[in-house]
């Protein structure tokens, strides 16, 4: 290739004499060293991609404001009962082929009369699991039993089989029975109570059944908010002059409990609870028998 570069040259041009040092040179150093790398302008192709991202941005900023959300978007926890609506009604179940959901109760019993020395009072404890399938069609399991807690409130305490019959299952959370899914709950037909001491309580029944929806949850949850005499104190919903309040997890919006507060024509003593509910669900692809 050297050879053919000197040809090429001299026929463009007669070379002087004076100029073979000169040339050996050149020609050396053009097969001799390595080509030296360009410096690429960083500075100027970072600013380029600088301001890329600065108009994407301004894209994503300037789309319109009405359009609705991902339902995944985080939300921060609930501060109200319409906060625990809002997330209620972007949760998402998982794929999986059941619902369990267990509800663990403690009762207050009592036998005999308050005046007479059999008189015994105790919270007796339940444990009601139901699995509810996602598939329609498919049959409903729950099972109710007693798991066999006390807790003395007064009286002399007696066996405990007098105080709660073995067959006895518990109090009765809701009203709908249903074989298979899917299954609606008959009290969302049924309206609330308008008296604002009763109307939290006339909801019970929505709130506790397995078989109410998020979105039928957060429809109701906005049916009390729109009451005055209902609050909100960091989960704990309650109304004034009620005996129930339930308990809401700001972070789900799901209930986790409730609370019922004795009679007043009760032979429990003052300030007893009636009925006090634990409410735990988890989603799993296997289930009992």
């Amino acid at each position: 290739m050297r050879d053919l570069l000197d040809d090429d040259l001299a026929e463009l041009y007669s070379v002087r004499p004076a100029d073979d040092v000169r040339l050996a040179r050149l020609r050396e150093q053009l097969f001799t060293e390595q080509p030296k790398r360009r410096s690429r302008n960083w500075v100027g192709i970072a600013a380029a991609a600088i301001a890329v991202v600065m108009i994407t941005g301004l894209v994503v900023l300037l789309r319109p404001a009405g359009r609705d959300a991902p339902a995944t978007m985080p939300t921060a926890p609930a501060t109200s009962l319409t906060d625990a609506a809002a997330l209620l009604e972007v949760a998402q179940d998982p794929p999986a082929r059941y619902k369990h959901v267990r509800y663990m109760i403690w009762q207050a019993m009592s036998i005999g009369s308050p005046n007479s020395r059999d008189w015994s009072a105790a919270k007796v404890e339940f444990q009601v699991d139901a699995w509810l399938p996602t598939r329609q069609g498919e049959m409903i399991v729950i099972y109710r039993r007693q798991t066999g807690g006390r807790q003395p409130i007064a009286g002399t305490q007696t066996e405990p089989d007098r105080m709660a019959p073995a067959d006895y299952r518990g109090p009765a959370l809701w009203g709908t029975f249903c074989t298979t899914m899917p299954c609606k709950e008959a009290s969302l037909a049924l309206p609330l109570r308008t008296e604002p001491a009763e109307k939290l309580a006339s909801a019970s029944s929505r709130l506790l059944s397995p078989y109410t929806t998020n979105a039928e949850k957060a429809a109701t949850y906005r049916e009390l908010a729109a009451s005055p005499e209902i609050h909100w104190d960091n989960g704990r919903v309650s109304a004034d002059g009620g005996r129930t309040s339930f308990t809401i997890d700001p972070v789900t919006g799901q209930v986790t409990g409730s609370v019922e507060l004795k009679a007043p024509d009760s032979p429990l003593p003052d300030g007893t609870v009636s009925v006090q509910v634990a409410v735990t669900s988890e989603w799993t692809d296997q289930r009992p028998s």
